[in-house]
């Protein structure tokens, strides 16, 4: 969040400062705090151009909890509201601090995905805008094996475990590559736009696979954007 008259912002519990939540910095100080909840306004006071931090505890403090307030006085000492300016809340893995889902994707690949999928190539070559956001979200889920098959909804325990047969040709484990590549119907909708295109195609041993032989295809640049946009579309499609 970005402080700005510190109206709304809560001092304690929310995320407004570089280094982290200040409850999480001194929880000491937050637990004999008498100002849990309260926002960064009602922390402090202007005297004059000055803003001054103020602080109420539930006892008095002892000598060593005085230092932690001394460090907190030194975390605060270049933070001070801005009147003329609404708090905001910013999207910290941008660098325009707006959210998109583009940097929303980026981000949970980085901090949660392990590194087998963090390391395909084809994880950065997804987000061309070639079309809208939600398409190459569905395909890089796709990609990774992240969409909620029938067969991951069994495993998760979302659904009976016995019923995970693919919705489409009920023969055969519904997991991602089934599903959008290995089954029967499935291919038949890759096969249509690959005879558009008089072309002529074999099945890959891997959704990774197919994404990667079928966007290098092409030589040309415009070609290449031609393959990208049909892979998005069959997949959007299926």
């Amino acid at each position: 969040m970005d402080l700005g008259n510190g109206r709304t912002i809560r001092f304690w519990e929310d995320s407004w400062l570089p280094n982290g939540v200040l409850k999480d910095l001194f929880p000491r100080l937050y637990s004999v705090s008498t100002l849990t909840g309260s926002v960064v306004g009602e922390c402090g006071f202007w005297d004059g151009f000055e803003w001054i931090w103020s602080f109420q505890w539930r006892r008095a403090l002892f000598q060593w909890e005085l230092d932690l307030v001394n460090q907190l006085h030194e975390t605060l000492r270049t933070m001070k509201p801005i009147d003329a300016r609404e708090d905001s809340v910013v999207w910290k893995f941008d660098r325009t601090c707006v959210f998109s889902t583009k940097s929303c994707t980026q981000a949970l690949h980085a901090e949660v995905l392990p590194e087998e999928i963090t390391s395909y190539s084809f994880t950065s070559a997804v987000w061309k805008d070639f079309v809208p956001p939600r398409i190459e979200l569905l395909s890089w889920f796709m990609l990774i094996e992240r969409v909620n098959t029938k067969d991951r909804l069994g495993k998760l325990h979302v659904i009976d475990q016995n019923d995970t047969l693919c919705v489409l040709c009920c023969k055969s484990e519904e997991t991602a590559f089934h599903l959008f590549l290995g089954c029967g119907i499935t291919w038949q909708v890759w096969c249509a736009w690959l005879l558009a295109l008089g072309r002529s195609w074999c099945l890959s041993g891997t959704l990774k696979d197919h994404f990667e032989s079928w966007t290098t295809v092409a030589a040309r640049k415009v070609d290449r954007k031609r393959w990208f946009m049909g892979f998005f579309a069959v997949v959007w499609t299926i």
